[in-house]
């Protein structure tokens, strides 16, 4: 048996727009066994346990890159990342579905083809990366060949989600984003990149809430997601927090380092006519973990 552990994620970022991703203390946890029939799912909803599963599938397509022969395989999973929030629910699956392949089939781990071939089926290295290296990653893509670099934040910082009990998908979010951009709003994020990667690894808060700021997706995705206002009124009454949309949304992430504002936040939403959970998080400096039972 192969015990697989997988980190939720928090891209973007403010400024990163499809660029960088952070590893968050929220996991996934699979299991893969050879079994006697070709395929069985456990463990998630009734919608989910079929062939196209994204664990499954991403497992299945691992193979075919891999040229490994199809094994009969049995999955079960405990998903505590929430689907379509924006915490990286889709990489984390195919990661976990990538890293059960390697294991099955007892090949050799090898982070960086496991982060080629995760990317070739999520299509971006923002989530994919932090999923499987932890702490903060910046990547990008060039002729095919995917460039990441990883920082260890700061642990000082605590992340808060503010996650929704309603859905947004990235297609969607993606649709209101502008085709073209002016030249002084990207001047204004990549400016602002550097000195937030900086920030975070110093947990230098006040610059934080400076260089977080972004002009190319936030303004426009801040329209999609309900109630939104209240949220950021919430968490700006906080004089030590700062937030971000993160991901693609709904979720709204605030960076604090005061350890003990999750009961002020619930006690806060429950005013809101939408139900809103918060999760206290922190950084996961280790990302994706694998064990043979």
């Amino acid at each position: 048996m192969i015990e697989i552990s997988v980190p939720a994620t928090t891209a973007n970022i403010g400024p990163g727009y499809d660029t960088l991703g952070l590893s968050l203390n929220l996991y996934n946890e699979v299991t893969f066994e050879n079994h006697y029939k070709t395929f069985e799912l456990m463990g998630c909803d009734k919608q989910f346990c079929n062939k196209e599963n994204l664990i499954y599938k991403s497992f299945r397509e691992a193979e075919r890159i891999l040229e490994l022969k199809p094994t009969n395989v049995k999955i079960n999973i405990k998903s505590k990342i929430p689907v379509s929030r924006g915490l990286g629910s889709s990489a984390a699956c195919v990661v976990s579905g990538v890293l059960g392949a390697y294991g099955i089939h007892n090949k050799d781990i090898d982070k960086k083809e496991i982060l080629e071939i995760a990317t070739n089926i999520e299509g971006h290295p923002d989530n994919i990366a932090p999923c499987i290296y932890g702490g903060l990653t910046a990547s990008f893509i060039d002729d095919d060949k995917i460039f990441t670099k990883k920082f260890n934040i700061s642990n000082q910082l605590i992340f808060y989600a503010f996650i929704p009990n309603f859905k947004l998908s990235t297609s969607n979010s993606r649709m209101v984003l502008p085709e073209k951009i002016n030249h002084v709003d990207a001047v204004y994020n990549l400016s602002r990149l550097p000195i937030l990667i900086s920030a975070l690894e110093s947990g230098n808060l006040e610059t934080i809430k400076s260089s977080i700021k972004d002009r190319l997706h936030q303004p426009y995705r801040e329209k999609l997601i309900d109630e939104v206002e209240e949220v950021k009124k919430i968490i700006k009454r906080q004089e030590d927090s700062v937030y971000y949309i993160s991901g693609a949304g709904p979720t709204i992430m605030c960076i604090s380092k005061n350890k003990e504002l999750k009961n002020t936040f619930s006690k806060e939403l429950q005013n809101l006519k939408n139900s809103w959970k918060i999760k206290r998080l922190i950084t996961d400096n280790i990302g994706m973990k694998y064990r043979r039972k």
